[in-house]
């Protein structure tokens, strides 16, 4: 085995068994950063976090415990972002098959969320989706189409049940 190989999977056992839980942030997200992982200052992860594909994670942001990346495809989250625990993204798929074999070709999927995001506990994300800035995803969505910045959706599949205003404009316009 590969010195890289047993160096992230000692990392990855730390992270997500010695040091689970709301303390020891910094350890944790240099850890990460240590095998790869790109992580935003102040960014806190409970972990465990369980990952196949690339995540690549803001500044200031909180990952709650069980988040997973399923797949080699792309999960990139912005900036000041709020990920409840139990949240997955389905990075992987196929194409649709033949009567011999439905799972057709296999595919990669490359997910967005933008800053300010806050997804509920228990939501999926899959497909290339893009999550806009500002946006609120609640618990148990399935979210398999883009969201518009400032919405807020929910159901499965994921619809737009809010619009929300920006709040900092509007004490502008005052």
């Amino acid at each position: 085995m590969k010195l890289k190989t047993i160096k992230k999977r000692i990392v990855i056992y730390l992270v997500n068994h010695t040091l689970a839980g709301t303390r020891f942030f910094s350890a944790k997200r240099n850890l990460l950063r240590s095998i790869g992982y790109e992580i935003g200052e102040n960014t806190k992860i409970v972990g465990p976090i369980h990952n196949t594909g690339t995540l690549r994670i803001g500044a200031n942001c909180w990952i709650g415990c069980n988040l997973t990346v399923h797949g080699n495809g792309t999960v990139t989250i912005g900036d000041n972002c709020d990920i409840a625990p139990d949240v997955i993204f389905l990075t992987g798929g196929h194409q649709m098959g033949d009567h011999s074999r439905r799972a057709g070709k296999g595919e990669s999927y490359h997910i967005t969320v933008g800053s300010g995001v806050w997804i509920g506990g228990r939501a999926t994300l899959l497909l290339n989706t893009s999550i806009g800035d500002g946006s609120m995803i609640a618990a148990c969505a399935c979210v398999s189409k883009d969201v518009p910045a400032d919405t807020m959706v929910a159901g499965v599949p994921a619809k737009v049940v809010k619009e929300f205003e920006d709040f900092a404009a509007v004490a502008q316009k005052e």
